[in-house]
């Protein structure tokens, strides 16, 4: 694979962040698996994975004809917000998803879990593919007509949805990843549950080793 684009046009938590995320760029890189931190939003075009970490910028109708045009292409798209809209980013991916038809939106909830969390409610467990991981700070999501990636067993505030999905992939020639936080795979939480396992699946496609 020609690797991750991590992009940076957006106001995006980075990658190359040492504070926030840099465990999980070491992994990848010590995985073999190119990541870079792209502050030209066109030359995300020489990815495979693209990833949208938190991007507090709306997006211009060029750039969302542009990720319509990678997902044909085949490529992997990843959105990842915060509880509450915090700082507008569930409403700028939400904006996204709609000028490109998608059938996914991301609430303005936050989930919590009184029984099923690592140690507060707000850092719920979820299952993924078998695993358990932590989705710190996460928002739900609404979808329809795509594969959910991962289910919390807690409800969401205010509005009591139960048992709320908060990851899910679409898939239309590439697959575009929605998820409500962008925390999971930080130098906290990356480490826990099998959370590195969900990080490394959905840049690579594969099983971390």
């Amino acid at each position: 694979m020609r690797g991750v684009g991590w992009d940076a046009s957006h106001g995006e938590f980075l990658v190359e962040d040492y504070y926030y995320l840099s465990k999980l760029g070491k992994l990848l890189r010590e995985k073999g698996i190119k990541v870079n931190q792209v502050e030209d939003f066109d030359e995300l075009e020489e990815y495979d994975v693209i990833v949208f970490n938190y991007p507090e910028e709306e997006f211009e109708k060029k750039e969302v004809e542009r990720i319509e045009k990678w997902l044909s292409e085949g490529k992997r798209i990843i959105f990842a917000a915060y509880y509450q809209d915090m700082d507008k980013t569930a409403t700028n991916i939400n904006k996204v998803l709609s000028e490109l038809k998608i059938p996914l939106r991301i609430n303005n909830d936050v989930v919590i879990d009184s029984k099923n969390n690592l140690g507060d409610e707000m850092f719920p467990l979820c299952k993924y593919n078998g695993y358990t991981v932590v989705m710190p700070c996460t928002s739900s999501l609404t979808v329809a007509g795509s594969n959910a990636l991962i289910l919390s067993t807690g409800i969401t505030k205010p509005k009591k949805r139960k048992n709320p999905i908060v990851g899910a992939m679409y898939k239309n020639g590439g697959e575009l990843v929605v998820l409500g936080t962008c925390v999971f795979w930080d130098n906290y939480s990356l480490d826990l549950v099998d959370n590195k396992i969900l990080a490394f699946d959905l840049l690579t496609g594969k099983r971390i080793k």
